[in-house]
């Protein structure tokens, strides 16, 4: 059984367009992991799906229905349940353990054969739900995770820090249950469940999705250049730094991109409004950022790599912009492995100072250079397609088994 967040393609959009927080990566990694399971069809999987959107009212529906999907991948059509909640604070937690203890036992049950029960994400109701179905049927409770249990959060209120360090504990001891663990970082796994069975799995990709890079421009050196940044637009994650070291360059003969949503938008939309350098284009689909990736000179990520909670990261959108074929520059986290190194350009952190030293350096390059760069880190990361990465996680299941 799969516990996840996996809705088709076109319901998610209609979602994203309506969430001030789109949980774009969380749609894609479920979706890429599935894709590969399916294809390389060793285990037969009952799939459990919760809609994932940001509380009420920051997304505008407060009642979740029920539905029930089909999904053709390939020749396989795959049925995915969806479960009910009320989409507000601690409604939406007990609500959505309710509703996934309930179908997932009127779903599992039917099937013989019983081999585990995966679990995706450090998910309260899902890992409870998770650790209930595998002592019922005395199977493995495996669990896959993208990120560390819930962290609080400065501005929060009294009331809301308390229920974090709740969650938190909760968490951490839910974490120790899993029978095997798939993660993101080594960090991950060590930290939340030491001794266990482990798979380390930076990231899991659709190839599908992006072609080779169109001809960039023939000049040899940029008279004029794109930067772009396409993601959550968090304060944490570096975006303010990204902007700051920008405009701080000594050349102005570049424009910087920003496409995505978050708690920066207000204040990068002023910023866009006082300086025509910087372009807040707000939040487009899929389909648009593959060709807006191709296109540009460079594109930048640029989180702070000496916090503790970032070795528990590997930014997803690192893959993706490799996928480009455009050079990527970044920091390099503690969860990154170092082969990455061979592939990026580094910045030695994410200070305004170090983004605009690189940034001026870089932009001299010639466009061979800019494009042997990208082309080489395009054929890295398809390597992480979602075959041979979940030939990986198929073999890490039948471990024990």
């Amino acid at each position: 059984m799969f516990l996840g967040f996996a809705i088709p393609d076109e319901e998610m959009d209609k979602v994203f367009s309506m969430d001030n927080f789109p949980q774009v990566q969380t749609h894609k990694f479920n979706w890429n992991i599935i894709k590969g399971l399916e294809h390389l069809d060793v285990f037969n999987f009952t799939y459990i799906s919760v809609r994932p959107i940001a509380d009420y009212p920051i997304f505008p529906q407060k009642k979740i229905k029920k539905n029930k999907w089909f999904v053709l991948l390939g020749d396989k059509r795959i049925i995915i349940q969806e479960i009910p909640f009320i989409n507000s604070g601690i409604f939406k937690i007990i609500t959505r353990f309710l509703s996934a203890l309930y179908y997932s036992l009127k779903n599992y049950h039917l099937v013989f054969n019983k081999a585990g029960v995966i679990v995706y994400s450090v998910h309260v109701p899902y890992m409870i739900v998770g650790l209930i179905i595998s002592k019922i049927y005395n199977i493995d409770y495996i669990a896959i995770w993208t990120d560390p249990p819930a962290v609080n959060i400065n501005k929060s209120s009294n009331l809301k820090s308390k229920l974090r360090k709740i969650e938190l504990m909760i968490s951490k001891c839910l974490m120790k249950k899993a029978t095997k663990v798939i993660a993101l970082t080594k960090y991950l796994a060590e930290d939340f469940a030491p001794g266990k069975p482990n798979l380390i799995m930076e990231g899991i990709i659709d190839v599908n999705y992006n072609n080779y890079p169109i001809n960039k421009k023939e000049e040899e050196i940029l008279e004029t250049f794109r930067i772009v940044y396409t993601g959550s637009l968090e304060n944490r994650y570096g975006i303010k730094n990204i902007v700051n070291g920008f405009l701080a360059m000594k050349n102005k003969h570049g424009i910087l991109e920003i496409y995505g949503r978050g708690n920066f938008e207000k204040e990068l939309s002023e910023i866009s409004e006082q300086n025509n350098r910087v372009k807040y284009k707000g939040f487009v689909s899929n389909k648009e950022i593959l060709d807006i990736q191709r296109k540009a000179d460079f594109l930048i990520n640029a989180r702070s790599n000496d916090e503790e909670f970032v070795k528990y990261s590997f930014p997803s959108k690192t893959l993706e912009y490799m996928l480009s074929g455009t050079p990527l520059l970044t920091t390099l986290l503690p969860g990154i492995p170092e082969e990455y190194k061979e592939y990026v350009i580094i910045l030695d952190n994410n200070s305004p100072e170090a983004i605009a030293e690189k940034l001026e350096e870089v932009i001299k390059y010639s466009s061979y250079n800019r494009n042997q760069i990208g082309l080489k880190a395009q054929k890295f990361a398809r390597t992480k397609n979602y075959i041979n990465q979940s030939e990986k996680i198929i073999n890490f299941l039948k471990l024990s088994m």
